[in-house]
C-alpha cells in the first residue's frame, strides 16, 4: 500500500505541470458549469433530473440495484472513454476533454439541485455530493496523470503491469467510493434523512 502511494505521489511529482493544468481546468469548468446552472434555472429549458440514479432512488422510483448500476454505469462510460483515449498521445487531448466534460456535468447536477430543492433541504446530501464528486475528480485526474505516463506503444500491457501503472489500485478505489456513496445514501434514506420529493 505504501509503494502505491509512494507510486502516485512521484507521478504527480514527475507530471506536477499537467496536474495542475488538470486541477485549474476543473475549477475553471467548475465555475462555467455554477454559472450555466443558475442561467438555466431561470430559463425555459431547465436541467432534468429526472435520469439522475440516486435523485429517482431518493424520489422512491427505483431500488439499491438501479442506484448503484446507475451510478457505476455513469462513472464507467468516462472512465472507458478516458481510458481509451490516453492510448494514443494524439487523442490525449480528448481525454482530458471528456474529463473535463464529466466535471462539468456533475457541478451542473450539484447545483442544480441546490437551486430547485434549495440549500436546507438538501443540506445534507449536497454535503455528501460534495466530498464524494471531489474524490471522483481527484482520481480521475489521477488516472489521466498515470495513463500519461504510459501513453503510446505497449499502453494496455503497462495497464495491467503495477510496476509500470496504477491503473488498477485506482480503478479499485473508484468503484469503491461510487459503492460508499450509493450504501451512505441508502442508509440515510432508510432513516428518512435524505428524501426528495
Amino acid at each position: 500500500m505504501v509503494n502505491i502511494f509512494n507510486s502516485i505521489i512521484y507521478s504527480i511529482k514527475a507530471k506536477k505541470v499537467l496536474f495542475t493544468f488538470l486541477i485549474l481546468l476543473s475549477v475553471l469548468v467548475g465555475v462555467l458549469a455554477v454559472v450555466s446552472a443558475v442561467n438555466l434555472s431561470g430559463s425555459l429549458l431547465p436541467l432534468d433530473l429526472s435520469n439522475i440514479a440516486f435523485i429517482k432512488y431518493l424520489r422512491g422510483d427505483t431500488g439499491f440495484a438501479f442506484l448503484l448500476t446507475g451510478t457505476l454505469v455513469n462513472l464507467l462510460l468516462f472512465y472507458i472513454i478516458i481510458f481509451l483515449f490516453c492510448s494514443k498521445k494524439f487523442l490525449f487531448p480528448l481525454a482530458i476533454i471528456f474529463y473535463l466534460y464529466f466535471v462539468y456535468s456533475q457541478v451542473m447536477i450539484f447545483v442544480t439541485i441546490f437551486l430547485i430543492y434549495g440549500f436546507f433541504n438538501t443540506l445534507i446530501l449536497l454535503l455528501f455530493l460534495l466530498v464524494y464528486y471531489l474524490a471522483i475528480f481527484l482520481l480521475l485526474t489521477l488516472i489521466v496523470i498515470d495513463l500519461s505516463n504510459i501513453c503510446g506503444a505497449g499502453y494496455f500491457k503497462c495497464c495491467i503491469n503495477k510496476n509500470e501503472s496504477n491503473l488498477i489500485f485506482l480503478t479499485i478505489a473508484l468503484i469503491l467510493i461510487s459503492l460508499i456513496f450509493c450504501v451512505i445514501i441508502t442508509i440515510l434514506k432508510t432513516f428518512v434523512i435524505l428524501l426528495i420529493y
